[in-house]
């Protein structure tokens, strides 16, 4: 038995166990059907079909035709393990559906080329148990290395915002497995080595059954509850720190506080975009706030003073005769405090005056007094206006 045999082997020994661990893939058409040969045919056969196939069923003489698109993916991928002889060697070993599994449950996205091909180099160049452990992970690894990322969205009140607070956010992830602690359990019942596989591979190549039954008392037991994988759906609570001047739509980053790493070596990342709740009082534009003052007209024609909110506590404010609606004026240093810096925003105050609706004869009176007052001193700025264009 030479090399490649042994490699198929030494596959087909890990594919009985991933059977246990590893989703079922939908049933695939045999690679050779899909082109159309025989399963004897050369590579001179196959690579005919294949062109023939590929001529026939390409998107661009297909456009909108899903159906053959579907096809020319089959097509493409059936001939890219057959025009390979050690892939097309472990294909007539394994059969279509566990090839098929293997390529998906392994690592990237080249299926036993990237998912096998490292592993299968250890166990050859030494047969040590590190070989077989690295074989291991990267069969049961996820697709991409390391934890993923996780997006959650956070709502903080105004002042929570404004003034930074501790929030403590529960969100569903991958989570270490708390039966094995991320470990699975991986146990060999009993030591596995290059002899013992070639011994093994050498009683059974002939007996299916017998293989399966001898090569799986030399495998492992693993954690149940994880079924191998070292992390399980679950809730994680992480505690971050709202810096002060947070804002509306910000994006929070919290390294490795997203979905937890099978290999427990890197997690991913936490995102947390932020919702900032409106205030009935404060408006924000940035660093700066805004708030309404409400005088009455004696105050706006009289002058005075008025209460003013700010993020502080409210202020007595002064207000100079004569202020117009819409006037407003500016509370320098009142406003938020700016991110990773010492200076703060600007508050505005906005006056607005309210006219009342429903007067006392007196106040009607004297409003009408005024009126007069007001429309004579109308008529001697115009008569002096028009004595000066005489």
């Amino acid at each position: 038995m030479g090399r490649r045999g042994l490699r198929a082997a030494l596959l087909e020994a890990a594919l009985l166990l991933a059977e246990q661990v590893l989703p079922r893939p939908v049933a695939v058409r045999d690679y050779y059907d899909v082109l159309g040969v025989r399963k004897d045919a050369g590579q001179g056969e196959i690579k005919k079909a294949y062109y023939a196939l590929a001529k026939k069923l390409h998107p661009d003489t297909n456009k909108g035709d899903a159906d053959a698109e579907k096809k020319f993916q089959e097509v493409q991928k059936a001939y890219e393990t057959l025009k390979d002889e050690e892939k097309k060697a472990v294909y007539d070993q394994v059969g279509p559906d566990q090839y098929e599994r293997a390529a998906a449950g392994g690592g990237g996205a080249g299926g036993f080329e990237g998912g096998f091909g490292n592993p299968f180099e250890d166990i050859f160049n030494a047969g040590r148990t590190g070989g077989m452990n690295d074989f291991l992970r990267n069969i049961f690894k996820d697709r991409e290395s390391g934890g993923q990322d996780v997006k959650v969205k956070l709502e903080l009140s105004f002042m929570e915002a404004v003034e930074g607070c501790k929030k403590t956010i529960n969100f569903q992830t991958l989570v270490t497995c708390e039966t094995c602690n991320g470990s699975a359990n991986w146990s060999l019942q009993n030591a596995i080595n290059m002899h013992a596989v070639w011994w093994i591979w050498q009683d059974c190549k002939d007996d299916q059954n017998k293989w399966n039954e001898q090569i799986s008392a030399y495998f492992l037991d693993f954690c149940k509850s994880c079924r191998g994988k070292k992390v399980v759906p679950g809730i994680k609570t992480v505690s971050i720190d709202i810096v002060p001047g947070t804002d509306d739509e910000d994006v929070m980053k919290v390294l490795r506080s997203g979905q937890a790493d099978p290999d427990g070596l890197r997690a991913g990342d936490l995102y947390v975009a932020i919702k900032v709740r409106e205030d009935p009082v404060f408006r924000r534009e940035k660093g700066d706030i805004h708030v309404d003052a409400v005088l009455n007209v004696t105050q706006a024609i009289l002058g005075g003073t008025v209460q003013v909110p700010t993020l502080a506590g409210d202020v007595v404010l002064k207000v100079k005769p004569g202020t117009q609606p819409g006037q407003k004026v500016v509370l320098r240093g009142k406003g938020i405090k700016t991110r990773n810096s010492y200076s703060y925003g600007d508050q505005y105050v906005h006056f607005n005056v309210k006219i009342p609706v429903n007067l006392t004869q007196k106040q009607r009176m004297l409003l009408e007094e005024f009126e007069k007052e007001e429309k004579g001193e109308d008529d001697k700025d115009a008569k002096k206006a028009a004595g000066a264009s005489g």
